[in-house]
């Protein structure tokens, strides 16, 4: 069989394959939802951009992957299809340094489709567009957030404005073309000694959903709908295995993965004084999620 053809499997889709602005929504969507977004490989220590690879990963043993994985595996079907794609760098913004990382930490692509280029990003690990947006500097919305990209300088930044009216920088990045090897060589940074960057260690489980997205990050629970995210603290184990299992449905083996993950690093007592800061208890929001 065929990559296309057993991607196309992969990820449920069935609609007409075609260069096309359509056919490229339709598949960013079907890929959004039927992948998950993980950070299993970076604790496992087995991230590699290798093509072949990433097939073998993602395609036939069905499994989820960082957004390193996702976009190049993506580029290469897009350009199957005949779409004419560039893999493009991002640094994220990091709200509690209040800067963005200092290396290549996020990758997106850019489609160009008679004279107008796209933006598209199918694997990121909040809630993010997953259809793409023109690459122009108007605000868009999806999905009850406002995207916009902005110029600053050579750079680009694009943000997130939910039902709050503030926006909120997701990374910045330049739409010029980088070698895959270029994103290799930071995985293989962030992974050495030299560097101080927790991101590689991380545990990080998120799962986009129709109408909204289901992000873990270590004992944090980030549940977002339409223009909102509400964050609470995960109680225990078996919440653990509940939300992973939430995540990774369908991919069974990968939710025990994490839970082991999670059960080694975070099933001990909790300290006897909470965190005020990080609700504790269910909310009526995360009750009435559309999971």
């Amino acid at each position: 069989m065929s990559l296309l053809h057993d991607y196309l499997g992969r990820i449920g889709f069935t609609g007409p394959v075609e260069p096309t602005l359509e056919s490229l929504r339709a598949l960013c969507r079907a890929h959004a939802l039927a992948v998950p977004f993980d950070s299993l490989g970076a604790i496992d220590g087995r991230i590699r951009l290798d093509e072949d690879l990433l097939i073998d990963k993602l395609v036939t043993h069905r499994k989820g992957g960082a957004c390193f994985e996702n976009h190049t595996l993506f580029a290469r079907v897009l350009r199957e299809i005949g779409f004419t794609t560039t893999v493009a760098g991002a640094y994220m913004w990091r709200p509690q340094h209040r800067e963005y990382s200092s290396v290549l930490a996020h990758m997106l692509l850019v489609v160009r489709l008679d004279g107008q280029d796209w933006l598209v990003d199918v694997s990121f690990s909040h809630d993010t567009f997953i259809e793409p947006l023109p690459f122009d500097e108007q605000p868009h919305e999806q999905r009850g957030w406002v995207f916009q990209a902005t110029r600053r300088g050579v750079d680009w930044v694009m943000s997130r404005r939910g039902n709050d009216g503030v926006a909120v920088p997701l990374y910045r990045f330049h739409p010029r073309a980088r070698p895959v090897e270029e994103f290799q060589s930071a995985l293989d940074y962030l992974a050495s000694p030299g560097s101080r960057s927790q991101v590689m260690s991380t545990l990080i489980c998120a799962r986009t959903l129709p109408a909204g997205k289901l992000t873990l990050i270590n004992k944090i629970l980030v549940t977002a709908r339409p223009g909102e995210e509400h964050t609470r603290k995960i109680t225990g184990a078996e919440h653990a295995r509940e939300v992973l299992e939430r995540i990774f449905d369908g991919h069974p083996a990968q939710a025990q993965r994490a839970l082991e993950i999670w059960r080694a690093r975070f099933d001990r007592a909790e300290p006897t004084t909470p965190d005020p800061a990080v609700e504790t208890a269910p909310t009526e929001f995360e009750k009435s999620a559309n999971w």
